[in-house]
């Protein structure tokens, strides 16, 4: 039923006020209660949809083999919702938070999406990097949800639960800037402009935003992927030394952009799935909410 109506559409705010709220401003008139919610259900709605790549993504970057069994393609889904739909609801609450901070010291949207964006990522790197830790560590070696991050303290100590974690801030950073900053910026401007449909704009943001992330942050996303699969250390020990021991391997910097067509797909279905899920299920899950944006005729004319 969820998937059903989010593809024939959900029940809109007011004509006039979708005109003046802009794309992307919803998380800036929610709670931050409401835009965890939100955030949890556009992130676990996702990555219900695009696992494999994520999988295919990680193994390529570890030289290990793709594999064709749906019950090894799938191991590991349930922590990796928890880990984008709490990483999403992260991301709106702390998007949202920093957006309407900034709303009060510029009137730019442009700059509040951006900005708002981009420290609403980073902040959510924290988390998440714990969340991949444990995913990578199930995608390799198997365990449990709760056991796989239990055994990494018990045998690495609390270092091991932070490998991988600056990589991630970087990363989270631009990857938000990109998903909830750059992509509807870009929807918006298009749907403006040229007076394309809404779902095509949002492609073209989406596919737009993954390229500009991902080319970006491939390299820390790759070195991250290979520590976190290696969290004693056998092989990749720190972030220097993976970034030279890459390059010696493979004998050029294309190394740190190993399946970097995996994670382009990943990227652009992700941020296309989410911001569709959002502008769907705000209205529905918070009608007065978004139906308080002022009208056009409301604004005071200039004389």
């Amino acid at each position: 039923r969820f998937f059903d109506h989010l593809l024939r559409g959900a029940p809109r705010a007011p004509v006039a006020s979708r005109r003046t709220m802009g794309r992307g401003s919803e998380l800036q008139r929610l709670s931050g209660a409401e835009n965890c919610l939100l955030g949890m259900v556009a992130g676990c709605g996702s990555k219900s949809i695009n696992y494999p790549l994520l999988v295919f993504k990680n193994l390529s970057q570890q030289n290990l083999p793709l594999p064709r069994d749906p019950r090894i393609i799938y191991r590991g889904l349930p922590v990796a919702m928890i880990n984008l739909g709490g990483t999403t609801a992260v991301q709106f609450v702390l998007t949202g938070m920093f957006q309407k901070s900034l709303r009060a010291v510029t009137s730019d949207d442009r700059v509040v999406a951006m900005a708002g964006s981009f420290l609403g990522g980073l902040a959510s790197g924290v988390p998440c990097a714990l969340w991949e830790l444990t995913m990578i560590q199930q995608q390799r070696f198997g365990g449990s949800l709760v056991g796989t991050p239990l055994a990494i303290l018990r045998t690495h100590g609390p270092a091991g639960l932070a490998t991988g974690m600056t990589m991630t801030l970087g990363r989270e950073s631009l990857f938000t800037l990109s998903m909830l900053g750059l992509t509807p910026t870009i929807q918006d401007e298009l749907v403006r402009r040229s007076g394309l449909a809404s779902d095509a704009a949002l492609a073209a943001g989406a596919l737009t935003g993954a390229i500009f992330a991902a080319t970006l942050t491939h390299p820390m996303d790759t070195i991250k992927t290979c520590l976190q699969g290696d969290v004693a250390g056998l092989k990749y020990k720190s972030n220097a030394q993976t970034y030279a021991l890459l390059i010696h391997e493979h004998g050029s910097f294309t190394a740190l952009f190993k399946g970097l067509n995996w994670r382009i797909a990943l990227i652009a279905t992700t941020f296309f799935l989410v911001n569709r899920i959002k502008e769907q299920i705000a209205p529905v899950l918070f009608p007065s909410k978004m139906a308080k944006a002022p009208s056009a005729s409301s604004k005071p004319k200039q004389t």
